[in-house]
């Protein structure tokens, strides 16, 4: 799993990519894991982020508790 997360980073971001500083690559691969845990879709996960999904998880959990 770790490797497919770096091999999309690498893929959607950083292939081809330089940087003048290490501070801008950081913040470069922080922007995109960002992108990736708030807005970008996985089919895995119903087309959902993995935010949102853990956000239902979560709702469904509290629910089941009550």
């Amino acid at each position: 799993m770790t490797e497919t997360l770096f091999r999309s980073l690498k893929v959607e971001r950083l292939h081809g990519t330089r940087f003048g500083t290490r501070r801008q690559a950081k913040d470069e691969v922080i922007d995109w894991i960002t992108f990736y845990n708030h807005r970008r879709l996985h089919s895995t996960l119903g087309y959902n982020s993995p935010m949102a999904f853990e956000q239902k998880w979560l709702a469904g959990r509290i629910t089941l508790a009550a």
